[in-house]
């Protein structure tokens, strides 16, 4: 690939003979109960029923964030991001499994509960969606990811701090600003970079004009702002990602509808609009010299995810989940698997050129790596195969992929890595999967060297647990 020569702010797409991904229909049943019914029991951890032999090795608890109330006294959300957050968790020590979920409790809830009715959301009056938009007065579901730091557990959402729960029962604690460092929203997609031992997350910041706050939280030590970078329009913005020495945005066009969100016209998802005219921003920072941005616009495109970044020859390579456009944000309200295909970007902050290919035709989603090869060059990414529906492994080296395919009926969700040394094969790898026939949800576990065996063991709940998002590892203390 060779850039286009002019210093000014371009992109360089090469084609290569890769059919991009179409959406990927499931099963109604699956769509109806991932995506529609609540989660019909909370409880700590209880004995999971295991088929096959989970490794003596692993040893620690998977958390998973997602929805677990779709709607409230009869009312539903309007949109999968409104509802209430679920934290489950899958503790494994000695061959055994232990298995808790329970929904966050939340101050908005704890105040609808209490009052016996839907008091945030774009399903309640009109007059009081005003209220609470003029009052900034919001709900802080934590559906969306979990973190453990510093041996305490934090549930995520976009637009809010972090929720503190108890590791050992996932009891709700509270809302934190980690001792005042967080003055609004802390994003669900914080990154680890080994090299650094730290953990690096942004925060959208809305008023006259809209900021990215950036945080590090490292292992020893508080967390800490360590800049913020200016936007010239309020937008959505999902995720980042960290190679050892800076943080990298792409911003896509996905603006805020200002009038609509001052007048509370409309739901949800029409809060926002693609406009592609504007293309997609180029945002990169050093994290040593936060002030030192480089910045440029390019075509436009949408992710959702991304998988790793490093550094290579002076320039930025950074793969990711690519959308042309936004239309995938609807299809997470039908019965679509938003499926986006794996691509390699390349930054040269120089001449501000990002160069993008795709690496494999495979569709897919929430795309993970070894822990210890997170912010720098790897080989392998695991990720969630949308057709056929299963977890992949994809050599990006070679473009090779390997995928386990779950018979019909069966829905996984991200893959996570657990690593048991530093080789990127050395691990197990773990899905949450919902089994439509017998109305229950399963822990996956796979032997890394040998995904398209299928899972070695499986850890099933009693109960169907609805549709999560991310999650991670925590070892055992």
């Amino acid at each position: 690939m060779t850039p286009p020569a002019s210093a000014a702010a371009t992109s360089a797409t090469t084609a290569r003979d890769l059919t991009p991904p179409a959406p990927s229909s499931f099963d109604d049943k699956i769509h109806e109960a991932l995506f529609r019914k609540n989660l019909s029991r909370e409880h700590g951890f209880e004995p999971l029923r295991v088929e096959g032999t989970l490794p003596q090795e692993l040893k620690g608890t998977l958390f998973r964030a997602g929805p677990g109330l779709f709607e409230l006294f009869g009312r539903p959300y309007t949109h999968l991001f409104e509802s209430d957050g679920a934290i489950s968790a899958v503790k494994l020590d000695d061959g055994k499994a232990y298995g808790a979920t329970r929904i966050i409790e939340s101050e908005g809830l704890k105040q609808e509960r209490a009052r016996k009715k839907m008091l945030y959301g774009f399903n309640v009056s009109f007059v009081r969606r005003l209220r609470n938009a003029w009052g900034q007065k919001m709900k802080n579901t934590g559906n969306t990811n979990v973190i453990n730091h510093q041996g305490r557990v934090y549930a995520l959402m976009e637009a809010a701090k972090p929720t503190e729960l108890s590791p050992d029962d996932l009891t709700t604690i509270g809302e934190t600003d980690m001792g005042g460092v967080i003055p609004g929203a802390f994003s669900a997609h914080p990154h680890y970079v080994k090299s650094r031992d730290t953990l690096y997350n942004f925060g959208l910041r809305y008023g006259r004009q809209t900021k990215i706050d950036l945080y590090a939280m490292p292992a020893k030590g508080a967390t800490t702002r360590i800049g913020s970078v200016p936007l010239k329009h309020p937008v959505m913005l999902h995720d980042f990602i960290c190679t050892d020495n800076h943080m990298v945005f792409f911003v896509s066009p996905v603006r805020m509808k200002l009038f609509n969100v001052l007048t509370q016209i409309g739901g949800f998802k029409d809060m926002f609009e693609w406009t592609p005219d504007a293309g997609t921003e180029v945002i990169v920072v050093p994290i040593d010299r936060p002030q030192e941005v480089t910045r440029f616009h390019t075509e436009a495109f949408f992710q959702w995810h991304f998988s790793n970044a490093f550094e290579r020859d002076g320039e930025l390579v950074v793969d990711y989940a690519r959308y042309p456009n936004f239309d995938s944000f609807e299809a997470l309200e039908t019965s679509a698997i938003p499926s986006g295909q794996f691509y390699r970007g390349v930054i040269d902050t120089k001449r501000r050129i990002l160069r993008s290919e795709p690496l494999s035709g495979l569709g897919c989603e929430f795309p993970r790596v070894h822990p210890n090869r997170e912010g720098s060059d790897y080989r392998y990414s695991w990720m969630m195969a949308t057709q056929p529906h299963g977890v992949s492994r994809l050599d990006v080296q070679t473009g090779e992929d390997l995928t386990y395919e779950f018979p019909d009926g069966e829905y996984s969700s991200e893959p996570v890595f657990v690593a048991t040394g530093d080789d990127e094969l050395d691990g197990y790898v773990l899905s949450l999967v919902y089994d439509v026939n017998a109305d229950l949800s399963y822990l996956a576990v796979f032997d890394a060297n040998k995904l398209t065996a299928g899972p070695i063991a499986r850890a099933w709940f009693d109960q169907r647990i609805p549709i999560t998002f991310h999650g991670n590892w925590m070892d055992q203390a």
